[in-house]
């Protein structure tokens, strides 16, 4: 799938018991910028160029992927391997115009011949 101005939740095992993170994959808005500069500062990397596709855990943002240039930037001291495959797959489906956020064209299949 992709991502349009909604956010896709997913789950995974935590690190510490039997319970789930919840991660939530969604565009970074004005009101993350501070967050994602603090990211890039704990990732020892400038900020790559938005749009941004952000995966936050524990209510904060742990990785983020530029749709633009596809550079990840991620908290170095969380588990975040997982996040950054997922937002690679995500940014994959999508790409950033100008100034919006399209999804990918669909193109028609061609039909299996049954014998």
């Amino acid at each position: 799938g992709f991502l349009t101005t909604t956010s896709c939740i997913y789950r995974r095992p935590a690190a510490d018991s039997q319970a789930m993170d919840t991660v939530t994959l969604r565009l970074a808005d004005a009101t993350d910028a501070s967050a994602l500069e603090r990211l890039a500062q704990l990732d020892s990397h400038p900020l790559p160029p938005g749009p941004h596709l952000v995966a936050i855990t524990e209510e904060r943002i742990d990785a983020a992927i530029s749709l633009s240039t596809r550079g990840l930037i991620a908290d170095p001291f969380r588990r975040t391997a997982e996040l950054c495959e997922l937002l690679r797959c995500h940014a994959g489906s999508m790409r950033a115009g100008r100034e919006e956020l399209t999804a990918p064209v669909a193109r028609p299949r061609p039909a299996l011949a049954v014998t």
